[in-house]
């Protein structure tokens, strides 16, 4: 099964150009590299674009994909996914712009799939994600399902889990045509949960604890609504729109209620102001009142929103 597998990388990467050459170069110097690496270029203003000619250069099996906006980190998996399986990929290796790969992230992540493939189909599998200094990262850890020790060994170190983020995420293209593409209106935030949680639904999905990528944030720190201010308030934003409209249309009026309730007390308890907790939950209620449709990669054409690509 190994040999018949075309693995195509993605990497959105949006004014990333410090950061960029050595995402892409921890791909290819693993004991297994992926067959293809798709660059989605998200309308970059600083010298992406250079950094991404020069890796052209360097590798040969580098697609680009340049978007004529900034769509975000949704929208440009969704460009990235069209895109890689248009080109023939048989399974998708979601990465981030920021994210390193070690020798064998994508060899024990494979390793691991397979293992699992051959008992029961799978939705997908996700690396253990590392901060700089070996430690876990705050803001992508999977989350568990109520089972997750059920084919935990310690020589195959695999927990179950229903939702993780993009910084890692490995798939199969019959997964992604029933599934479909991420929700490109999150533009950012929640999207990957949502993603995963949809395919967790209908097939087992699993953390490989012996795939191992970094992820190269700025500080090591996880996702809490009492760290609102007004630099970061665009972003929070976007979570709790996204979130709240999962939590209430795709769970229950209960689950969406405990969510924005527990926001609130977060947002209390961190101090955030009163201006910038009442945009929050405006947020919240627009999150509810949005229509969110997914969209079928068959159906997905690139040409309405990229510029060219090659």
């Amino acid at each position: 099964m190994v040999n018949k597998m075309n693995i195509t990388a993605i990497i959105v990467t949006y004014n990333r150009d410090s950061k960029l050459k050595a995402s892409i170069d921890s791909l290819y110097k693993g004991l297994r590299a992926p067959d293809n690496v798709v660059i989605v270029n998200n309308a970059s203003t600083d010298n992406t674009q250079t950094v991404i000619d020069e890796l052209c250069v360097e590798y040969s099996s580098i697609h680009v994909v340049q978007s004529k906006k900034n769509i975000g980190g949704a929208g440009g998996f969704c460009l990235g996914l069209a895109a890689a399986y248009k080109i023939g990929a048989t399974h998708f290796w979601i990465m981030d712009d920021d994210g390193l790969a070690v020798d064998s992230s994508l060899s024990n992540l494979v390793r691991g799939y397979e293992t699992l493939n051959a008992m029961h189909k799978v939705g997908f599998v996700c690396s253990k994600v590392d901060w700089v200094d070996g430690n876990i990262c705050e803001m992508n850890q999977p989350e568990t399902s109520w089972n997750w020790m059920r084919v935990y060994k310690k020589e195959e170190p695999y927990i179950q889990i229903q939702a993780c983020s993009f910084v890692s995420c490995f798939f199969s293209r019959d997964i992604l045509e029933e599934s479909g593409l991420p929700l490109k209106d999150f533009f950012i935030w929640f999207d990957d949960s949502e993603f995963t949680r949809r395919l967790s639904r209908n097939y087992p999905c699993f953390a490989i604890l012996d795939s191992v990528v970094i992820h190269d944030t700025p500080i090591n720190q996880g996702v809490y609504f009492g760290a609102v201010n007004d630099a970061n308030i665009w972003k929070y934003s976007y979570g709790a729109a996204n979130e709240a409209w999962y939590r209430f249309k795709k769970e229950s009026v209960l689950h969406g209620l405990l969510f924005v309730t527990q926001k609130n007390i977060d947002m209390h308890r961190g101090k955030v102001s009163y201006k910038n907790r009442l945009k929050i939950n405006k947020k919240f209620i627009s999150g509810v009142l949005t229509s969110h449709k997914i969209q079928k990669v068959q159906d997905f054409k690139l040409e309405d929103y990229t510029v060219n690509e090659k």
